[in-house]
C-alpha cells in the first residue's frame, strides 16, 4: 500500500461496491474449530512445554489425539498450564475445555468436576538419591523429609497411613521438589511413579525411583461438572486410542525410554454410555444365569483352571492379565501383609441383549486389607460380556472400575 493515498483507496472501494450491487454478499471465511486444553508444563515423559509453545509427552499426545477425534487439528489447540491446585478452577471457570494433567480420579474431585476415561493407571512411589539405601518403602520416611507439589494429596497419604512422623514440604512444582532432593534439602519426593520416572531419567546415576508403588491412581480427563456430552465423546476417543495402537505407541515414545514399565491400558467405561440395567433373571436363559454364577464361584475359590473353562479362548490372556492386575496375592510391589487378603465377587445384574449375547455386572469387595492399602485395593465393579457359541455361554471380555468411597 506504500505510495497510495487513503482517498484513492476509498474511491476504488466505492467504485467496486457500486459495480457489484447485484452480486450476492460475500460469505466470511469460517474459523476452524479450536480447543483450549489444560496440561502440566513440567513433567518429563508426561508433558513438558517446548520452546515452540507445544508440550511433549504422553499426556500431550493423549490430548492431541482426543482433540483430533473432536475435529480439532494440533495447530488449533491452545495449551494452558494446569498446575495441580488450579485444575478445578480452570474447568469450572470455562478457562479450558478439558484437562489432561496426571489428574487422578477421586471421589472428592468427582464432586467438583466430571471425568472421562480413565486413560492410564499409575501408583504413588518415592524418588530418592541414588546413594540412599534406608528408604525403600513409605514406612521408612518416619523422621525424614518428603516433598510434593502444592495441591497434591501425596504427602498427606504418606503421613496418614505410612509414616506419621514424616516431615512434609510442599513446593509450587515438582521441579522445585526435585531441586531440593538434589541439594539434600529433602530426603524424598513423592507422587505417581510415571511422573517420578521422568525425573529419574533426567538425572541418571543420581536419582532413582524405589519401585514400590503403594496406591493405584486412575488418570482421567477432567471436564466441566455435568458436561455429559463432552465426557462421553472424550471417553470414546480414549477407547479408540487404545484400540488402534496409538496408546501403546505414545507409551513407547514417551515413558518406556525412562525404563519405567507402566501398567496395561485401563478398562475404559466410566462415562454414561455404559449404563446397564440389572435385568429380570426370570426372563433370562437359565444356562446364562448358571454360567455367570459359575464365573463368580470359580473366581472366589481362586479355581483358575475352572475359571478358564468358562472363558473364550481368544481373549483368555487379556482376561488373565486383568484378573492378575486386580488381585492382591499376585502384586509383588506391596508388602507381605497383603498376601492374606481375601475377596468376594458377587453378580449384581445380568442383561441378555439377544439369544447369543449378554452382559453382567459384578461387585468385588476385599477383606483383610491393611488400612494403609485401602487406596490401592478399593472395591471394584466389573462388567463382563457373555457370548453363546454352539449352545454354550462363555465370558469373552471383562472390564473393571474402582468404586470411589
Amino acid at each position: 500500500m506504500k505510495g497510495v493515498s487513503l482517498a484513492g483507496v476509498i474511491a476504488v472501494g466505492l467504485t467496486v461496491a457500486a459495480c457489484g450491487e447485484e452480486s450476492e454478499p460475500a460469505v466470511p471465511p469460517q474459523q476452524p474449530p479450536s480447543l483450549t486444553v489444560g496440561i502440566k508444563f513440567d513433567q518429563p515423559g508426561m508433558s513438558v512445554m517446548g520452546p515452540d509453545g507445544v508440550p511433549r509427552g504422553f499426556d500431550a499426545d493423549t490430548a492431541t489425539y482426543i482433540a483430533g477425534k473432536l475435529g480439532v487439528t494440533p495447530e488449533h489447540i491452545v495449551w494452558k498450564e494446569a498446575r495441580s491446585e488450579d485444575r478445578e478452577r480452570l474447568l469450572n471457570s470455562g478457562a479450558v475445555d478439558f484437562v489432561v494433567a496426571s489428574y487422578s480420579i477421586t471421589a472428592g474431585r468427582q464432586q467438583q468436576v466430571s471425568f472421562a476415561g480413565p486413560y492410564l493407571v499409575a501408583g504413588q512411589d518415592l524418588l530418592v538419591r541414588q546413594s540412599e539405601r534406608k528408604i525403600e518403602r513409605p514406612e521408612d520416611l518416619n523422621g525424614r523429609t518428603v516433598c510434593t507439589a502444592e495441591g497434591s494429596s501425596s504427602a498427606d497419604k504418606i503421613r496418614k497411613d505410612f509414616a506419621a512422623r514424616a516431615d512434609l514440604v510442599t513446593r509450587d512444582t515438582y521441579v522445585q521438589c526435585v531441586a531440593d532432593l538434589l541439594t539434600g534439602t529433602v530426603d524424598a519426593v513423592s507422587t505417581d511413579d510415571v511422573i517420578l520416572a521422568g525425573y529419574a531419567a533426567q538425572h541418571p546415576g543420581t536419582l532413582r525411583v524405589v519401585g514400590h508403588r503403594f496406591t493405584r491412581e486412575r488418570y482421567g480427563v477432567g471436564v466441566r461438572k455435568g458436561d455429559i456430552d463432552m465426557q462421553a465423546r472424550i471417553t470414546r476417543a480414549i477407547r479408540m486410542m487404545i484400540d488402534d495402537g496409538s496408546w501403546r505407541r505414545a507409551i513407547e515414545a514417551n515413558i518406556s525410554p525412562s525404563g519405567h514399565r507402566t501398567l496395561p491400558p485401563p478398562p475404559v467405561f466410566n462415562a454414561p454410555d455404559k449404563e446397564i440395567a440389572p435385568g429380570d433373571r426370570t426372563q433370562l436363559d437359565p444356562e446364562l444365569v448358571r454360567i455367570t454364577e459359575a464365573i463368580a464361584a470359580t473366581f472366589n475359590a481362586q479355581d483358575w483352571e475352572g475359571f478358564q473353562q468358562l472363558v473364550c479362548p481368544e481373549t483368555a490372556q487379556d482376561i488373565d492379565d486383568l484378573v492378575i492386575q486386580y488381585t492382591p496375592q499376585y502384586d509383588r510391589t506391596l508388602g507381605p501383609e497383603v498376601r492374606s487378603a481375601g475377596f468376594t465377587k458377587t453378580i449384581t445384574g445380568i442383561t441378555q441383549t439377544s439369544p447369543n449375547s449378554a452382559t453382567y455386572l459384578a461387585h468385588e469387595s476385599f477383606t483383610d486389607i491393611p488400612e494403609k492399602y485401602r487406596q490401592y485395593f478399593k472395591d471394584i465393579d466389573y462388567t463382563g460380556t457373555m457370548v453363546r457359541r454352539d449352545g454354550e455361554w462363555r465370558l469373552c471380555s471383562i472390564a473393571a472400575d474402582f468404586v470411589e468411597p
